[in-house]
């Protein structure tokens, strides 16, 4: 159970990090393609996923040891 649990935390991390560089990559390709500014909340919103997909991918292991407790025989 608890390589499940790691295993889904890990792909929700990846996701995350995904959407994260999304973020930053689609609001540079706007900048480069348009001229426009770059709106600097798109890429701390898209710098603080990256982080939180970073630092949920770390910890996956001790946070699925932690909610697996109760269901190990």
């Amino acid at each position: 159970m608890k390589r499940a649990v790691r295993a889904i935390l890990r792909l929700i991390a990846a996701g995350i990090v995904v959407f994260g560089g999304l973020e930053i990559g689609l609001e540079w390709m706007r900048h480069r393609l348009r001229g426009a500014g770059i709106k600097p909340w798109h890429c701390v919103f898209g710098g603080m996923l990256a982080v939180l997909g970073i630092v949920l991918f770390a910890v996956s292991d001790r946070l699925a040891v932690h909610l697996t407790d109760d269901f190990e025989p």
